[in-house]
């Protein structure tokens, strides 16, 4: 019998790649090799509480892998630079979507919205805290913050797009260049 943990790394693929609207349930259970009903036994809530679940484990996930590292020591531009390159590292440069974009439209914006936009704006808080250390003004710093974030995200969904995790790569090292030098 699989655990929750097993059965949400089958799960995640199938958000990710279908997103929320296209993750049927026919199509988590098979993704698990199990019936409805007993994926309902492992999540009563049933599609909604997979997709929070998964959800929250993104969030905490990049929260570690990118957003942790600008709270490091060490100087604000290096916490810069090591943030994007957790970032990275959390979609595995690139060949790996955000779920946490899924999540960003349709009815799971609709369920999940608010919670993201407020993970979002804590994000983004602390971005601009950082950029404020490396010596922009707030203004300026709540809008690189804000640009960076969008840079980063939109360069995941090009290269999705595209089917070029190349380019992915390729705009990271453009962006770690227009971050404050080490």
């Amino acid at each position: 019998m699989q655990d929750q943990a097993q059965l949400l790394n089958q799960l995640l693929p199938v958000f990710r790649d279908h997103g929320y609207e296209g993750a049927t349930l026919n199509k988590l259970a098979t993704a698990t090799g199990l019936g409805k009903a007993s994926l309902y036994h492992h999540f009563p809530g049933g599609k909604a509480e997979i997709a929070a679940t998964l959800l929250r484990q993104a969030v905490a996930r990049l929260e570690k892998m990118a957003f942790a590292r600008l709270g490091k020591r060490g100087s604000a531009a290096k916490r810069l630079h090591d943030f994007v390159d957790g970032f990275s590292a959390y979609t595995d440069d690139g060949e790996s979507p955000c779920v946490i974009m899924a999540f960003s439209q349709g009815s799971a914006w609709e369920v999940h919205g608010a919670s993201i936009a407020e993970q979002f704006r804590s994000w983004s808080a602390l971005l601009a805290a950082t950029l404020e250390e490396a010596g922009y003004k707030p203004k300026r710093a709540q809008r690189e913050a804000s640009t960076l974030l969008g840079q980063l995200y939109g360069e995941l969904l090009m290269a999705k797009l595209h089917g070029e995790p190349k380019r992915f790569r390729q705009s990271m090292k453009r962006i770690r260049k227009t971050l404050p030098e080490e």
